[in-house]
């Protein structure tokens, strides 16, 4: 058995942009640039980053609702990138997504016997009776009475729904949930509520997530190694004690400064960066951050390889001059006065 259940490699995700009288291509939309991470069985892994860096996009290419333009992914050691979508049987017993609005995801029409248990009927999976025990079980399992089973969405709060997206991406026991935002929607009263019942199933089930988020708070206590994105790049990533303790890249550390303390007396110092982030259609050559924040060493970026290297063991950071420091530069070997 391979020791990754996901192994994403060099993925790209291009959407072209059309115009024009006859809407022909004008451009090129970058969502998800050359982007590489793995994950181990029992592992989290914390996917953030702002809103619009490909973080989501990312998760819908690994499920396989968007045909990813490269790269490969693979699942438990097994190519599933340009399988044709009768041929993901394997792919979708094996990995499942929890989507961020638990209202617009679920059928407003279907009971949650039937949402729950759809997964099943499509795959052929069981009888009926195995399906309502089924049903049954994973009811329990994320904190849903049995009456749950023949009521419909529109009855349920907002915990309780995304409660039952969970059990219906628990029904053809996966290794791997893609969790999209899966709280951002809830009340910050019931977040902890769910964050605590997915690390419950993780050590009974021994789950492994991919957990994307913008919020670094809530990252911070669910992973176990945490990737950064910016503008459609990994830019560092490492275990969760390094990024949050050791940050390298100045993303990171703006990221992590604007975190709320829940201190009422503490003034917090967030590092506000100047600019916008650059638009992903053709974006311009050299260091996006760079560019963002117009920093003196963005001319030397051009034609510069950023890929992330490890700059100490399980820390990974982009070569970025206009993002780490002199000191971070000439440890990976980087002279940009050559």
């Amino acid at each position: 058995m391979s020791d990754t259940i996901l192994d994403v490699s060099k993925l790209s995700m291009h959407f072209p942009v059309h115009g024009g009288i006859l809407s022909r291509k004008k451009s090129i939309v970058k969502a998800v640039d050359d982007v590489s991470f793995t994950i181990a069985p029992g592992e989290t892994l914390g996917l953030v980053g702002e809103s619009g860096c490909g973080k989501s996009t990312i998760g819908r290419c690994i499920v396989r609702l968007a045909e990813p333009t490269a790269g490969s992914i693979r699942v438990m050691g097994t190519d599933v990138t340009h399988r044709s979508q009768w041929r993901l049987g394997m792919l979708r017993r094996s990995v499942q997504m929890v989507f961020q609005d638990p209202a617009a995801s679920l059928d407003p029409r279907m009971d949650v016997r039937h949402i729950i248990a759809e997964p099943l009927q499509v795959q052929g999976t069981g009888n009926r009776q195995f399906r309502r025990t089924r049903v049954s079980t994973l009811l329990d399992l994320v904190g849903l009475p049995q009456t749950a089973a023949t009521k419909f969405p529109h009855e349920f709060s907002g915990g309780q729904r995304q409660r039952i997206g969970i059990a219906r991406a628990l029904a053809q026991n996966p290794r791997l949930l893609i969790l999209d935002e899966p709280v951002s929607a809830l009340d910050v009263s019931v977040q902890s509520q769910v964050l605590n019942l997915l690390l419950d199933l993780q050590r009974e089930l021994g789950l492994s997530y991919l957990f994307i988020s913008h919020d670094l708070s809530v990252v911070r206590h669910m992973a176990d190694r945490v990737a950064v994105m910016y503008l459609g790049k990994i830019v560092e990533m490492g275990e969760s004690d390094l990024i949050y303790h050791n940050p390298r890249h100045a993303y990171t550390r703006a990221l992590i400064s604007a975190i709320p303390m829940p201190d009422p007396t503490r003034i917090n110092h967030s590092a506000v960066l100047p600019g916008d982030v650059p638009s992903p259609i053709d974006p311009p050559p050299g260091s996006a951050f760079g560019r963002r924040i117009n920093h003196p060493y963005l001319e030397a970026t051009y034609g510069m390889d950023l890929t992330p290297v490890e700059i100490e063991p399980g820390h990974w950071v982009a070569p970025d001059p206009c993002a780490i420091s002199l000191a971070d530069l000439a440890q990976l070997g980087i002279d940009i006065y050559q």
